[in-house]
């Protein structure tokens, strides 16, 4: 697929600036439904949407939809994993590793020493090699990116001077079509992952945990050496609050839940790792 005139940003992720990302391991030709909460659909061509299902397999070009308060989780041969927030939409065209976000929140989570991969959405594109990320694009509105772990630096793609590098704990705001990539902002990343509905602190099936964990106690370092100030660290409420905190930053995070069908009969509460309903199928 061509790439929109309206992409106006690159985000080149990775462990450190200046790395070499690797030859890709395989293309994102498909991938496997691994969670599923409340409504979920799958489309592809001018077939009707038809509900997902746990183990079904997405193969290009195939667009995975959202509704109010769902969740998915897919997992690509290579343990790549996407989540996607309620109100989401992600098309898998098999180009290369690219994954386009067409609108909503994704949490990408590329295992190390498996080549890089690419989030598209008509603002931003963001590559990842062995990173854990967390994106917001609202077409016409906010576009937010937060390093969970790793690197990442982001560029302006009609200008690569205008450059801002990101590393662990730290996230960047912005208006989807500005000329300017704004300051970046520290993230209490603790705090996050005990609100996020999209990625958690005690998920054994997130392949990068270990450098998560490292990521949070490093930052904790730093706030007990004086270098951060606590105050100081952004997780309002606000933050990514359509996926990643979903107006839900008083949540604790509960074991990962079992992996279900979605329910159809509206009685199906179902949160991912960190959901704030604690995994339970009402």
């Amino acid at each position: 697929m061509k790439a929109s005139p309206t992409f106006g940003l690159i985000i080149s992720c990775s462990l450190a600036l200046g790395l070499i990302m690797p030859a890709y391991a395989g293309g994102f030709s498909k991938a496997e439904i691994t969670r599923l909460t409340n409504e979920v659909q799958v489309l592809k061509g001018d077939a009707a949407p038809k509900a997902a299902i746990v183990g079904q397999s997405i193969d290009p070009v195939s667009t995975v939809a959202t509704g109010n308060e769902s969740r998915a989780e897919l997992r690509f041969p290579d343990k790549t994993l996407t989540r996607l927030g309620a109100n989401s939409r992600f098309t898998l065209r098999g180009e290369a590793r690219t994954l386009d976000l067409n609108e909503g929140t994704m949490m990408l989570q590329v295992p190390k020493n498996q080549g890089g991969a690419k989030v598209r959405t008509a603002g931003v594109t963001a590559a990842v090699t062995g990173t854990t990320v967390l994106i917001e694009y609202h077409p016409g509105g906010v576009i937010k990116l937060i390093v969970v772990e790793g690197e990442c630096t982001i560029f302006l793609n009609n200008d690569r001077s205008e450059f801002k590098t990101l590393k662990a704990g730290e996230m960047i705001e912005m208006q989807d079509g500005s000329s300017t990539i704004p300051e970046v902002q520290t993230v209490d990343l603790k705090r996050l992952l005990e609100t996020s509905k999209l990625i958690s602190s005690k998920d054994q099936n997130q392949p990068n945990q270990e450098e998560i964990d490292l990521a949070v106690a490093e930052q904790e370092k730093l706030i007990l050496k004086g270098d951060l100030v606590k105050g100081n660290l952004l997780i309002q409420n606000n933050i990514m609050n359509t996926g990643i905190n979903t107006n839900a930053a008083t949540t604790t995070n509960l074991p990962p839940m079992p992996m279900i069908k979605p329910d159809h009969g509206g009685g199906g509460d179902c949160e991912g790792p960190g959901g704030g309903q604690g995994g339970e199928s009402r």
